[in-house]
């Protein structure tokens, strides 16, 4: 039976906007558990760049507005984040694909908001984790599973036959999806050529990603000086590119992919577009594909693509557990016991597109 009263602490938004200026931390009054219901306690939750653009009304997939009950209004808004992992704490009497304890992360993006310490929802939009592919690992590896780690698996598997010794050569290297491709690459006995902005810290950059199994790490500067070119021009099995920036660097990129090879995007950070010229297409029948996580996960409604969905986390986790696979660099703040106004803070913090790092909460 559900306590009466039940607070949770959430950032919400009741108008898209800039992220910094459109949300606000609330204190708020659960509803009712409903029979087909179940009471989810976070644990913790990842800020993604998407996460901003749907807070922003840019991202294709809109969030779930609702009714929340403050203290002194009720608010039509909508809990921020999309992606984390939290404990399930009561079910609805109807409910019999998800048990109290079960750790359970959300199906698909928009259904609920994740940036809060507790919500109820409904017991169809969560799939559970069990409990011997998380073993040992922490909230924070679970939180940070279905899109980062899981996009990088899917463009090393989905988009060519890639055997050992084959390189890929991808741009924004750094990023949560370029050390994800990285390391599975490596424990694949794939090669990874891998792009990263220029900056003063390159050296330490480049030993930072070597570390964790890549083979080639070159600044974009550097993509356009002699001796990268022959390295790379002396390659003759990059057989795919991937993109997350746009603009001059994903040219460059391109250019390096070999013969019958294909360029795939899957963000866009410059926001610059995409071009090709046309003897890569001719004279190299380069191909030119996009990816986007959540179309993949809409899709899993079979009994065929869930199981190999299932295969894709109980893989990633299970490097997870044996070392082969960290998840990246964290900026991590606890809102859990936070005054209303600390948390504000911490919020407004963490969704600055100048942060700097990747923010992820923590709520217990």
């Amino acid at each position: 039976m559900q306590v009466r009263g039940m607070q949770a602490l959430a950032a919400v938004y009741t108008e898209t906007g800039d992220p910094q200026s459109v949300l606000r931390v609330v204190r708020h009054s659960l509803p009712p558990l409903l029979d087909t219901q179940v009471m989810v306690q976070m644990l913790a939750s990842p800020v993604n760049p998407s996460d901003l653009n749907q807070i922003e009304g840019t991202y294709p997939v809109r969030g779930t507005f609702n009714n929340i009950n403050t203290s002194g209004a009720v608010l039509q808004a909508c809990v921020g984040g999309n992606e984390g992992v939290g404990r399930v704490t009561q079910i609805g009497q109807d409910v019999h694909n998800v048990q109290v304890g079960d750790w359970v992360v959300p199906q698909r993006a928009g259904e609920f908001g994740t940036w809060c310490t507790r919500t109820i929802v409904d017991a169809q939009s969560v799939s559970v984790v069990p409990e011997e592919w998380r073993s040992g690992l922490s909230p924070l590896d679970i939180a940070c599973l279905k899109v980062n780690p899981c996009t990088a698996y899917r463009l090393l598997r989905d988009f060519a036959d890639l055997k050992k010794g084959d390189y890929v050569i991808q741009n924004g290297a750094n990023s949560g999806v370029g050390r994800a491709v990285i390391q599975l690459a490596h424990s694949w006995g794939i090669r990874t050529i891998n792009v990263v902005r220029d900056r003063p810290e390159l050296h330490e950059l480049q030993r930072e990603l070597t570390a964790l199994g890549a083979d080639i790490v070159v600044s974009d500067k550097q993509l356009t000086a002699d001796s990268v070119k022959q390295q790379l021009r002396s390659l003759n099995n990059v057989r795919l590119g991937f993109n997350c920036v746009g603009g001059r660097t994903t040219l460059q990129l391109t250019k390096y992919i070999s013969e019958g090879g294909t360029l795939v995007t899957y963000g866009g950070m410059s926001r610059q577009p995409v071009t090709m010229p046309t003897s890569l297409l001719l004279f190299k029948d380069i191909a030119a594909r996009g990816f986007w996580m959540n179309r993949w996960y809409n899709s899993c409604s079979s009994l065929a693509m869930d199981a190999e969905r299932q295969s894709m986390w109980k893989s990633i986790l299970g490097l997870m557990r044996s070392g082969q696979f960290v998840t990246q660099p964290l900026s991590v703040s606890s809102i859990d016991e936070a005054s209303e106004d600390d948390a504000q803070r911490i919020v407004r913090d963490a969704v600055s597109w100048t942060a700097g790092s990747k923010h992820a909460f923590v709520f217990a």
